[in-house]
């Protein structure tokens, strides 16, 4: 499966008193790669409210397997997983820049509703379109 990537550094005020990144930090870099990604092909947040939809987190997942620090430069590889029902998948990967070591994993899922939050069982042709699209692009 292929991947959007997005290079970034780790700054100072995302470190904490032991010189690591913050937990939290993480679910905000998922946020970044999933919105360069899907504002590329019409989907981002807001791109999506302007159709009258909405996609919340339903779940979260991040798995840290060694820490990153001040400084670093990190690789996000941001992927998207196809599926038959109105939600939308993605699965990151941030791995640190050279060594190619992974510092995290993880996944987030997002349903579809209208703008009163009522849930889709249906992506919308016009919808569907923009995701094939984006499903092409990373090779899926």
């Amino acid at each position: 499966m292929g991947s959007y990537e997005t290079r970034f550094q780790v700054r100072f005020h995302e470190v904490d008193a032991y010189g690591m990144v913050w937990h939290g930090h993480f679910v905000a870099w998922f946020e970044m790669g999933r919105n360069e990604l899907t504002e590329k092909f019409g989907l981002g947040p807001f791109q999506l409210k302007g159709r009258g939809l909405l996609a919340p987190v339903v779940h979260l997942s991040c798995e840290f397997k060694q820490p990153a620090r001040f400084g670093e430069t990190l690789l996000l590889q941001t992927s998207m997983e196809r599926t038959e029902v109105a939600k939308l998948i993605f699965h990151y990967r941030i791995l640190q820049q050279g060594e190619e070591k992974t510092v995290a994993t993880g996944s987030t899922t997002h349903v579809l509703t209208d703008l009163n939050g009522n849930l889709l069982y249906r992506i919308p042709p016009d919808l569907l379109e923009k995701i094939e699209e984006m499903m092409k692009f990373l090779g899926v």
